[in-house]
């Protein structure tokens, strides 16, 4: 499966969730698993109303180089998936890369020296402009991360995302400059 795919599939996953909740936060359902709900009129009458449930649409969102990401909220004092990193050295032997995928940042940006922290939840509900996304293998358990790279605030600085982290937790959303049905 492609990182594309990868990240279809999660945003697909993750929309159907969140209306389901919304669906669910809508319309009342008793305790009970039959699909009626019951409720008082004026008369003190017992009246059954019938749910009639309605579907999901799935939306496919395209999300990459230039699109925009919504830090969501924390109830922490820093994120748990997001780290702001800030190059404080560069290497002369670090490899661009390309620009207009976001291809090759890992490469060029961590060739050299750099600062890291988590990110501050006092960037709640800031937008930041999408550099890229890459699939790397984490060190520690050899399995491939989803890695997102925003573009900082401070000079020299990129925000790095554990993308499927961060979506499942809510860390992060999206505007998408371009939306498939």
């Amino acid at each position: 499966m492609t990182l594309k795919n990868c990240v279809k599939f999660i945003l697909i996953f993750t929309l159907c969730l969140n209306k389901s909740e919304l669906f669910a936060q809508a319309k009342p359902v008793s305790s009970s698993t039959n699909k009626t709900v019951t409720t008082k009129s004026k008369s003190l009458k017992k009246k059954k109303k019938k749910i009639i449930p309605v579907p999901l649409v799935e939306e496919e969102i395209d999300i990459g180089q230039g699109d925009t990401a919504v830090i969501g909220k924390t109830s922490l004092s820093e994120f748990v998936n997001l780290d702001i990193y800030k190059r404080t050295r560069w290497d002369p032997d670090a490899p661009a890369y390309d620009t207009a995928t976001g291809n090759g940042f890992y490469q060029s940006f961590f060739k050299g020296d750099y600062d890291a922290a988590e990110l501050p939840a006092l960037y709640a509900g800031r937008k930041f402009v999408i550099l890229g996304v890459e699939i790397l293998k984490n060190k520690n358990t050899g399995k491939d991360m989803n890695i997102m790279y925003l573009h900082g605030d401070v000079a020299n600085s990129v925000i790095w995302v554990d993308f499927d982290r961060a979506v499942e937790t809510k860390e992060i959303s999206f505007i998408p400059a371009k939306r498939k049905k």
